[in-house]
């Protein structure tokens, strides 16, 4: 009898599982000159950003936390927006800008060896050639993406308390891998955790307003998150906070897309944008 039950109730908890994915929003797919890739709405709502490692009662514990990602303070989400399924991929990269700057050259690798200003220029071609308007995500709203918004379960890495099921790190790889390779989060993104880490929109700040004074050249910097497949598992953290110039690039940093949600038209989920002249050298890798 107790078997019976047992059955019966991991049917049951396979079910609500079902129903949970179910309801999440379809991701929104464009094509750029052939080359297809997702956006995945995040609804708006808050959350506590950050992570503390002194006290395993209180919100966002983590023992390897660091001093610039206290205090933990909650954050309000006012509007729902988009966010890149994956990282930028060389495909698209090379799709609109005619070349490919990746050391490790695969067309489903995440695009890397890209600073800052080269982002903000591949933003300007996107939207010339879709009519949208792209940007990267502020470091509030690639957090909250990272933690899986209004679903969140509170994992540590984004997807899991376990970094190599969602995560590529120094300490299971030592090379660039594609994308989708490990666990989505609960939104259904992937490798918000390791691969590359990615380029935000917001400058490096602290949380505290007190700190920001002895900043220095550190508040000409950009933050980064994510981690990266040269770096270790620990920065794989949700939570983690990283910083570079925005002339920078290297061979595990990358970047992905943000879109607000009202330039999104959700009775055409399906939105195709042609170039209108094919740039030479643009084929096949």
């Amino acid at each position: 009898m107790k078997r019976v039950f047992l059955f019966f109730g991991l049917l049951f908890c396979a079910q609500v599982a079902l129903v949970a994915q179910d309801t999440l929003p379809a991701p929104t797919s464009y094509r750029v000159n052939k080359v297809s890739f997702n956006m995945v709405r995040v609804e708006k709502g808050g959350f506590w950003m950050g992570a503390q490692h002194m006290d395993t009662a209180e919100f966002n514990y983590d023992r390897y936390s660091l001093t610039d990602e206290l205090p933990v303070h909650y954050v309000t989400m006012s509007e729902d927006y988009y966010i890149g399924q994956t990282e930028v991929t060389q495909k698209l990269w090379k799709a609109v800008m005619g070349y490919n700057p990746s050391a490790k050259k695969c067309s489903k690798r995440p695009v890397t060896n890209v600073n800052y200003f080269e982002v903000q220029e591949f933003l300007r071609r996107i939207d010339s050639i879709t009519g949208m308007k792209f940007r990267l995500p502020t470091e509030e709203e690639w957090e909250y993406a990272a933690r899986g918004g209004k679903y969140s379960k509170g994992y540590i890495f984004s997807g899991s308390n376990e970094v190599d099921r969602v995560a590529w790190h120094n300490g299971n790889t030592s090379k660039l891998k594609k994308v989708k390779k490990r666990a989505a989060n609960e939104l259904g993104i992937y490798d918000m955790s390791g691969n590359v880490w990615e380029w935000c929109s917001s400058r490096y700040r602290f949380f505290d307003k007190e700190r920001n004074a002895t900043l220095g050249k550190d508040g000409e910097m950009y933050c980064i998150r994510g981690g990266g497949w040269q770096l270790p598992k620990t920065s794989c953290r949700v939570s983690w906070r990283g910083k570079r110039l925005p002339d920078l690039k290297n061979s595990f940093g990358g970047f992905r897309l943000c879109l607000d949600a009202k330039y999104v038209k959700e009775e055409a989920p399906e939105g195709e944008a042609l170039m209108k002249k094919k740039e030479k050298g643009e084929g096949e890798e």
